[in-house]
């Protein structure tokens, strides 16, 4: 059986053998993967039986299984909802933390600026009761 990541990889790149793998992976039963395929159920099954499916159809899979086929996102994957940065299969990052992002980067950019301020400015020096200095 091949890794996962292999799996996504071959099906991205049309590799008509991981169609079945792909389909597994991915959790569709076959009328499930018929109607994303935009194909009958009966068209679905001859693909799997004859091992000639269209290879587009599965590109497609390998996306709905979890392969992120963008240009700089190379060993990401999505499942579950979450998506994974490569060599992690545990604490995957959800679309709202990727909407949060920009705020908190904006808030710790202002922490930053706040403590910069702080440093630079003296210390406050306070007479202590019943000292003189």
């Amino acid at each position: 059986m091949r890794s996962s990541s292999e799996l996504l990889h071959q099906g991205w790149t049309g590799n008509l053998t991981a169609l079945r793998e792909l389909q597994l992976f991915a959790g569709l039963s076959n009328e499930d993967a018929a109607r994303l395929c935009l194909v009958s159920p009966e068209t679905y099954r001859r693909w799997r039986r004859d091992r000639s499916p269209n290879p587009t159809a599965v590109r497609l899979l390998a996306v709905l299984a979890g392969y992120v086929p963008w240009r700089g996102w190379d060993g990401w994957e999505v499942h579950s909802g979450l998506l994974f940065p490569p060599g992690y299969s545990r604490h995957g990052v959800a679309p709202a933390d990727i909407l949060a992002l920009p705020f908190t980067l904006q808030l710790l950019a202002e922490v930053q600026r706040q403590a910069k301020i702080t440093r630079s400015e003296p210390a406050e020096v306070l007479p202590v009761k019943g000292r003189s200095l």
